[in-house]
């Protein structure tokens, strides 16, 4: 049985405190409420293990464990662990939980209900469809007021359905790629003349629908409830976008220079008697960023590879109000990812905010931003946002691409 997505993750107590609390284990179907018509699916596995219920979520080849806990009569709050947000549940009965998803990043009072109940496991209800959609496509997104061109990239969610009659072959994962990153893993179907595709990670819920007309996706995008676009999509195999180190770049010859606070409330001043003669990379990021923990998992790599010899450098911008809340909010980021580089403080959540301490670049427009510095403390290359696993191809060649590069400053 296909298991589309994981989620929840109860501690022992939920079993001995009360019979009655108990809930069904196996697959679970989540639906946020977005709005009167927009319901967001998310399937969801409650697994015995030993003593404990764990749980996670998973969108396509993506798996998201969750492990902070509080759980008080029939009650759970369930933390995310690298994101501000939380769960937040009342156990009805042992097949329906109800509650609602609150994001802190989107301001105190930001949440989405959800109702959830046992023993289905498909995400979108679905009819029989013989729309073909695996393949490219070259993406629209606000046609309507200002455009934004993006790659649409879409696969069977089971390879093996391809070649066989036992299992739907309507079941699709992808995600679309823009010139500030990729809308990570999604995961959806598609029913008569339509497609849906849906994700959800703790930092973003995302809805795309769209209906296939003269060759051609209309479709709407729902990313919570603060945001909607409309789209097209036309298929085109040669599709692209700008490429991602030209789009920020050096506008004078100042060098940067930063006195920034660090984790442990000292100072952190860059360039300083560490990085000397070596190769640096600098991060502009934020830890709400799903595409920065994309990037800061594939920095972690190169930390581990080359050590010594590469100095990494996070200049991070949070959406919590004081200095204090910042550092506490990033040091956990940093722990639970068990990152091995250099974390600090910047500022506020905002690309303008980021671009003042970088006033040598033409401009902020992503986060991430990943500044490539040799061991004279010259910019070699800028590349702007982040296009991670979720992309498959596309993130192999940026590896591929980027390692040589690192291997290349490394060795001059």
């Amino acid at each position: 049985m296909k298991i589309i997505g994981l989620l929840l993750f109860l501690i022992f107590s939920l079993q001995v405190h009360s019979k009655n609390s108990k809930v069904n284990t196996g697959v679970w179907h989540l639906e946020f409420q977005l709005n009167e018509t927009a319901i967001l699916p998310v399937s969801f596995l409650l697994e015995k293990k030993q003593n404990n219920i764990r749980l996670y979520i998973q969108n396509a080849d993506e798996s998201i464990e969750l492990k902070e806990i509080l759980y008080k009569n029939d009650s759970l709050i369930i933390t995310f662990p690298t994101f501000d947000s939380e769960l937040k549940a009342k156990i009805f009965a042992k097949d329906r939980i109800n509650g609602s998803w609150y994001n802190y990043t989107k301001g105190p009072n930001y949440s989405i209900p959800f109702t959830a109940t046992s023993g289905q496991d498909t995400r979108f209800t679905t009819a029989p469809s013989d729309l073909s959609i695996y393949g490219k496509w070259e993406v629209t997104f606000d046609y309507d007021q200002v455009p934004e061109k993006a790659i649409g990239l879409f696969d069977p969610l089971h390879p093996a359905c391809c070649e066989s009659l036992g299992c739907q072959k309507n079941e699709i994962k992808g995600t679309f790629l823009t010139e500030t990153g990729d809308y990570r893993y999604l995961e959806g179907n598609t029913s008569n003349d339509s497609l849906y595709l849906s994700t959800f990670d703790g930092s973003h819920a995302f809805l795309f629908r769209s209906k296939f007309v003269n060759d051609t996706l209309w479709g709407d995008f729902l990313s919570g409830t603060h945001y909607s676009a409309k789209w097209y999509a036309v298929r085109n195999e040669n599709a692209k976008l700008r490429d991602p180190d030209s789009l920020t770049y050096l506008v004078n010859n100042k060098t940067i220079e930063l006195t920034l606070p660090d984790l442990n409330n000292g100072t952190y001043k860059y360039p300083n008697a560490t990085t000397e003669g070596k190769v640096t990379l600098i991060q502009i990021m934020g830890t709400w960023c799903p595409n920065c923990l994309d990037e800061s998992r594939y920095l972690k790599e190169q930390k581990d590879k080359y050590r010594d010899n590469l100095e990494i450098l996070a200049v991070t911008f949070e959406t919590q109000e004081t200095l204090e809340e910042k550092i506490e909010k990033v040091t956990r980021y940093k722990e639970n990812l068990a990152l091995n580089y250099t974390f600090v403080i910047g500022g506020k959540a905002c690309k303008a905010c980021a671009g003042e301490f970088f006033p040598m670049l033409n401009k902020i427009s992503s986060f991430p931003t990943l500044i490539f510095i040799d061991k004279k403390g010259n910019i070699r290359r800028i590349h702007t946002g982040f296009n991670g696993p979720g992309t498959g191809v596309y993130y192999d060649k940026f590896v591929e691409k980027t390692n040589l590069f690192i291997e290349q400053l490394i060795r001059e």
